[in-house]
């Protein structure tokens, strides 16, 4: 039986869905693209820290 309030989406389309702003129907996809900008913000960080650190050890 298939399930009419799922639907599938790849990591590429979502991307290209948060570059355009695509405006969300429900509570839980806001949820979501929050989160992602939140985890890519803090992998940017990271990689901010990481570079600041072998800098500061050279």
């Amino acid at each position: 039986m298939k399930n009419s309030n799922y639907e599938m989406v790849t990591v590429n389309e979502y991307l290209k869905m948060l570059d355009n702003e695509v405006k969300y129907l429900n509570h839980d996809a806001k949820e979501i693209r929050a989160s992602v900008e939140k985890y890519l913000l803090n992998a940017r960080r990271a990689q901010t820290n990481a570079k600041i650190l072998e800098a500061m050890l050279a």
